[in-house]
C-alpha cells in the first residue's frame, strides 16, 4: 500500500519537478530541484523516483542525495507531507485487509500528466517584456509591426522590451556584454518540447546592430516558430523570424541558416525551403542547389518579382501564399527553374 500511497503524492507533485516524465513502471526522472542539477547543461535531468521494498525512494546522480519518498516529500512542502504522513499512519491500521491485486490494479490506474512549467529564464522573460497584443498600437514595437504589415494574429508570439540592457539576466555569458539600452522588439525561440532556447531583439530605431541575440543553450539550434508547428501539416521553412510571420505552419532557421538545414532531420517530402530572392547570391545559389540536390522541395521565385524577402514582397502589395504556391518545385522541375533563376 506505501508504494500506492508514495505514488499519489508523487503525482501531486510532478507539475513542480523539471522535465518530470515516467521512465517504465514505477520509475520516474526528473531535475532535482534539491541541489539544482547541472548548472553546465539546463535540460540535464539526473533525479530518479524508484521501486524499492514496496515504496519509492529518491536518488540524484548529480548531488548524490538518497533518501525515501516521504522524506523528499518533506523537503519541498512541508504542509503536504503533513497529509502524506496522516495518510501513511491511517493506511497501517487498514493494509493488513486489503487484496494486494486490487492494489495493483489501482497503481495501474494512476495517470501522471507531464507537467507545464516554466523554466527560470521564462519565468523572467515574463517579467522583463511586455507581449504585443497587450500593448497599445502607439507603442513603438507595435506601430513597427504594423508599419511592416505583420499580422496581428501574431503578434502573440511577439514581445517588447523597454531596456535592452535588461535582457542580459537571461544568461550570465552575456554580463556586460550589452552596452546599448534602447527598447527592441523580441523573438523568442523554443525547442521541440516547447523549452526557451533563446531571444533575438530587433532595433526600433534605425540601431547600426539590427540585431542582438542571446542564446540561453548553446549546442540547441535556434529556430523561431519550432512550438507552433502542426506536424500533419506542410511545413515551410524560412531564414528570417519576421518573414516566418506570413506563411502557415512555418519556421524560421533565422541563427542555424539553411546550410545546416540538416542537422534538424525534417521530413522532405513534407518540407518546403523558401529562400531570399537572391539570384546574384552566390552563397544563396549554392544553398539551393545542394537542397535540390538533397531532395527538398523549394520556391524558386518568378523572374518578375524584384523584392528580396518576403516582407518586401507583402508591403508591395503581392500575394505571397498564392506566389509560393505557384512557385513551389522539386528534382529535375527544380533544377531547371533554378537554372533559369539564377543570375551568378
Amino acid at each position: 500500500m506505501s508504494l500506492f500511497l508514495d505514488q499519489k503524492y508523487l503525482s501531486l507533485i510532478s507539475a513542480r519537478l523539471p522535465f518530470f516524465k515516467r521512465k517504465d513502471d514505477h520509475l520516474y526522472n526528473c531535475r532535482c530541484i534539491l541541489c539544482g542539477d547541472s548548472t553546465k547543461n539546463k535540460r540535464k535531468a539526473r533525479g530518479y523516483f524508484f521501486h524499492h521494498k514496496n515504496e519509492l525512494r529518491y536518488k540524484c546522480h548529480n548531488c548524490d542525495a538518497s533518501l525515501s519518498f516521504g522524506n523528499f516529500l518533506k523537503q519541498i512542502d512541508a504542509v503536504l507531507y503533513s497529509q502524506y504522513a496522516l495518510e501513511k499512519y491511517a493506511e497501517g491500521n487498514a493494509v493488513k485487509n486489503l487484496n494486494t491485486s486490487n492494489v495493483k490494479s489501482a497503481l495501474s490506474k494512476i495517470e501522471f500528466e507531464q507537467p507545464k512549467f516554466k523554466s527560470f529564464e521564462e519565468r523572467l522573460l515574463d517579467k522583463l517584456l511586455d507581449r504585443l497584443d497587450s500593448l497599445p498600437d502607439t507603442n513603438e514595437a507595435v506601430q513597427y509591426c504594423i508599419e511592416r504589415n505583420i499580422p496581428r494574429d501574431k503578434f502573440n508570439q511577439l514581445y517588447f522590451i523597454e531596456n535592452i540592457k535588461d535582457i542580459e539576466q537571461l544568461s550570465d555569458t552575456y554580463k556586460d556584454k550589452i552596452l546599448t539600452e534602447e527598447p527592441r522588439l523580441v523573438l523568442p525561440f523554443y525547442d521541440d518540447n516547447g523549452q526557451l532556447t533563446g531571444v533575438t531583439c530587433r532595433a526600433l530605431r534605425g540601431e547600426k546592430l539590427r540585431y542582438v541575440t542571446v542564446k540561453i543553450q548553446e549546442d540547441v539550434p535556434l529556430i523561431f516558430g519550432n512550438n507552433n508547428i502542426n506536424n500533419r501539416k506542410l511545413l515551410y521553412v524560412v531564414e528570417g523570424p519576421i518573414d516566418s510571420l506570413f506563411i502557415d505552419n512555418c519556421i524560421a532557421v533565422a541563427g542555424t541558416g539553411f546550410n545546416k538545414i540538416s542537422s534538424l532531420n525534417l521530413n522532405k517530402a513534407k518540407t518546403v525551403l523558401v529562400f531570399d530572392n537572391q539570384p546574384r547570391n552566390k552563397e544563396v545559389c549554392k544553398i539551393i542547389e545542394k537542397n535540390i540536390d538533397s531532395g527538398y522541395n523549394v520556391v524558386i521565385w518568378p523572374q518578375n518579382i524584384e523584392e528580396k524577402d518576403i516582407n518586401e514582397m507583402v508591403l508591395s502589395g503581392k500575394n505571397i501564399k498564392y506566389i509560393i504556391s505557384n512557385n513551389t518545385y522539386k528534382g529535375l522541375a527544380a533544377k531547371a527553374k533554378f537554372i533559369a533563376w539564377k543570375r551568378c
